[in-house]
């Protein structure tokens, strides 16, 4: 994976740039640096530059942050399959395929660059906590078309996520395990960055993985995977060290 300096900006917790005044949204880069990573999921390299940089120009007049999802990201806006309509999608399918295995306290969305999507969601079912892996047959984003590259509306996106496949899982993880990662989770600070940053830097991390985190009243915390890259600090540490735990016991406990 690549990382791009890109410019000093305030962070969700106030601390102050000491470079130029630099407009909100180029804060957010990692959430545009997805659309080379976990959102543009286009076919080679060569494609997603092309997509990139006009999407770039677009997005630098909007300022949003992790509290207030970017205008791409809200796909209720679009008329057309978009970002948002994709991410919309996400939702949806994972959310059908899991509605009657109980409640959902928290879902960790895992959206790699080239391969299936896939979410780990803790469920509540009775007075136990329970852990349920559901994994794409096919990377949705190549079958709604991709979005951005083939003309289908919102709805008819909305329609093929309905009719994609999903295998749906229950890890073998014990309820004291998954009641242990719900715990942890309870106590983490969620307020996060907007992006990844080395030495205050937003860093644009391409061809990369990103997680979002949903929790069961509505919000959704986008992180990037940053382990292995040296100086390169996540948009929240604590969050994404979670993430990792409920990634490995999902490997640690097969079906």
């Amino acid at each position: 994976m690549k990382v791009i300096k890109i410019a000093n900006r305030t962070s969700v917790g106030g601390a102050k740039s000491h470079g130029a005044p630099i407009p909100k949204p180029f804060g957010d880069l990692r959430s545009i640096g997805l659309i080379a990573s976990g959102i543009l999921k286009y076919g080679t390299k060569c494609m997603r530059r092309f997509v990139l940089f006009p999407t770039f120009l677009l997005v630098v007049p909007v300022a949003f942050t992790q509290a207030n999802a970017p205008w791409w990201r809200n796909g209720s806006q679009e008329k057309m399959c978009g970002l948002g309509t994709y991410h919309d999608a996400l939702d949806l399918a994972f959310k059908n395929a899991t509605s009657g295995l109980g409640e959902s306290l928290v879902t960790v969305q895992v959206l790699p660059s080239f391969h299936r999507e896939y979410a780990l969601v803790l469920k509540q079912v009775g007075s136990e906590v329970k852990l349920v892996r559901v994994t794409f047959h096919d990377q949705l984003w190549r079958y709604l078309g991709p979005p951005l590259a083939v003309s289908n509306t919102r709805q008819q996106c909305l329609d093929r996520a309905k009719t994609a496949k999903l295998d749906t899982v229950e890890r073998s993880a014990t309820p004291q395990e998954a009641t242990r990662l719900w715990t942890w989770f309870r106590n983490i600070n969620l307020e996060t960055d907007t992006c990844p940053r080395e030495h205050g830097h937003c860093a644009l991390i391409s061809d990369g993985t990103e997680f979002v985190i949903q929790t069961s009243d509505g919000h959704s915390l986008h992180i990037t995977e940053v382990e292995g890259m040296k100086g390169v600090r996540s948009e929240n540490p604590a969050l994404l060290e979670w993430a990792h735990a409920v990634l490995q016991t999902a490997e640690n406990y097969p079906p």
